[in-house]
């Protein structure tokens, strides 16, 4: 059966209309479906809740801010500097970070602003910091003078907006006022944790970059998932 002959006209017209579609990558090679259906899924990044510890200045000559506590034992968060200006360093770099790599797995991500109203569409991401002491049990990790721990994690949870009323991320298990100090023991909500990470590493800026790379993976696999 003899082939038929296509001119190279022709040929480049319908080379030109499936690339217009989509179907067809500029390079010639058919184009990789996107991670989404159109419009892509939009995502809110909150600050996630990280405490910092009371410290006051040494008195006397030569007064300073006694060196800080790590949340890590003598790792990355070890630091001569504010404890509010540290923590506040912490949150932000997580944030951008995430909606940094949410982006580039083409999900409309936003970072949303301390103390903005919540949209009522999309999908929100917030967090907690936080330290397992030694009996295993949980705590809002700190930032401060003496806050070394063995362990720092955070939990997330993966909320859709259309909900009006989200249930809390945590609830202290500590009683009267010790609930609402830093550093407090908590208990995560099975129902609303999506999942928990690990923070490892020997320098601040790579142990949070590496983090939000994961907590971007599982989020993206879970917006997936509920878009099937």
């Amino acid at each position: 059966m003899a082939r038929r002959w296509m001119p190279p006209a022709v040929a480049a017209a319908w080379l030109v209309m499936l690339t217009a579609a989509g179907l067809v990558g500029t390079s010639g090679y058919a184009a990789d479906p996107p991670p989404f259906p159109t419009p892509a899924p939009v995502v809110y990044v909150t600050d996630f809740d990280l405490d910092v510890a009371d410290v006051t200045p040494d008195s006397g000559p030569g007064s300073r801010l006694r060196h800080l506590g790590s949340v890590l034992p003598g790792g990355p968060l070890r630091q001569s500097k504010d404890p509010q200006t540290q923590a506040k360093e912490i949150v932000a770099d997580m944030a951008n970070d995430l909606t940094a790599d949410l982006m580039k797995a083409g999900v409309d991500a936003r970072r949303l602003p301390p103390g903005a109203a919540l949209p009522t569409t999309g999908w929100q991401v917030r967090g907690v910091f936080l330290s397992v002491d030694e009996g295993n049990r949980l705590k809002r990790a700190i930032v401060g003078l003496g806050a070394g721990q063995s362990h720092f994690q955070v939990a997330v949870s993966l909320d859709d907006l259309s909900n009006p009323a989200l249930p809390p991320l945590y609830e202290s298990t500590e009683e009267g006022s010790s609930k609402d100090k830093p550093g407090a023991f908590i208990k995560l909500n099975p129902y609303v944790i999506a999942a928990k990470f690990v923070m490892a590493g020997h320098d601040q800026r790579s142990m949070i970059k590496n983090t939000a790379q994961q907590i971007s993976d599982s989020v993206v696999e879970k917006l997936k998932a509920k878009a099937q």
